[in-house]
């Protein structure tokens, strides 16, 4: 009887705990990655040149937080832009075009900004954006590696991620591929939008433009 008794124990004390290997071993769910709709502007600008931008093939993949903190919140993003000007009288004197996502939290953070990684066509390292909206430190051409930001409840951040001029021909283009996009100490949701901005200077006007793709939760 007691041999019964002490096999039993053990056929139950084994199963409790392949149970637990179980249920520990069970990777989280990844959200589905989510297809955003392009977005284009067409306007003129007071001294006629035809101004175009567009976005387009943006994918936004939210991701289960790295180190399992409920209160940071990880994405991967895809985004292409473009921008074009043409037509117009007199010669653009200067020109940018910057692409990036603009993110809000819902409650609870801390200040502050930093971007990481290494910088094409600027300097590397980090910056900070505190509640002057100072930055200290610069992105070039095309950050690759990480952008992440710390957010204070109901504040939007921009966080720029490529940015360049007009070339000869009034045409620019950027894009992001898997780009790891990171918000930290938010106590609520984490909501973000892309954009891209394009100025442009001529002798008679100076001239900024913006469109902006759909709000999505990561």
């Amino acid at each position: 009887m007691a041999g019964i008794l002490d096999r039993l124990i053990r056929t139950v004390y084994i199963a409790a705990v392949l149970g637990c290997v179980a249920v520990t071993a069970a990777p989280a769910a990844l959200a589905d990655a989510v297809n955003m709709a392009p977005e284009d502007l067409d306007q003129v600008t007071p001294d006629g040149w035809n101004i175009h931008l567009s976005s387009y093939n943006e994918v936004v993949n939210a991701i289960p937080n790295l180190a399992n903190a409920s209160n940071s919140r990880e994405a991967f993003v895809t985004l292409y832009s473009s921008a074009r000007a043409e037509g117009g009288q007199g010669a653009i004197l200067d020109s940018l075009f910057i692409m990036g996502y603009q993110l809000g939290c819902q409650s609870d953070v801390s200040s502050g900004l930093q971007f990481g990684g290494a910088a094409s066509g600027g300097v590397s390292g980090t910056g900070t954006l505190g509640s002057s909206n100072s930055v200290g430190g610069s992105i070039g051409g095309g950050a690759t590696g990480y952008a992440q930001t710390v957010l204070e409840p109901g504040v939007i951040v921009d966080l720029p991620m490529s940015n360049m001029g007009l070339d000869k021909s009034g045409r620019a283009t950027l894009d992001v591929t898997n780009l790891h996009v990171k918000a930290d100490a938010c106590g609520g949701d984490v909501t973000i939008r892309s954009y891209a901005y394009l100025r442009i200077s001529t002798s008679g006007a100076h001239s900024s433009y913006a469109i902006y793709g759909e709000p999505v939760k990561i």
